[in-house]
């Protein structure tokens, strides 16, 4: 039996994306406080927030300290 999709679970880039905008930052401004070059930082931040990329552990709690949140914040799959 396939598991049913819950849609109340928010994914990590929609919460990147909330979070970001919450404070106001462009992702360029993001990705280059994570650390990557400016040349391609908005790639990299926009890669994240529409899901084509998941961030891993390490990516998550430098994103997690820039947008001055817990990284349990973008990970916990259901908060209510």
């Amino acid at each position: 039996m396939a598991a049913v999709p819950d849609n109340n679970i928010i994914l990590i880039g929609e919460r990147i994306h909330f979070f970001r905008k919450m404070r106001g930052m462009k992702l360029k401004q993001l990705g280059q406080a994570v650390g990557f070059p400016e040349s391609n930082a908005d790639v990299r931040m926009a890669q994240y927030e529409s899901g084509s990329r998941t961030p891993k552990s390490d990516i998550t709690n430098r994103l997690a300290e820039a947008l001055d949140v817990s990284p349990q914040a973008l990970t916990v799959p259901n908060i209510a």
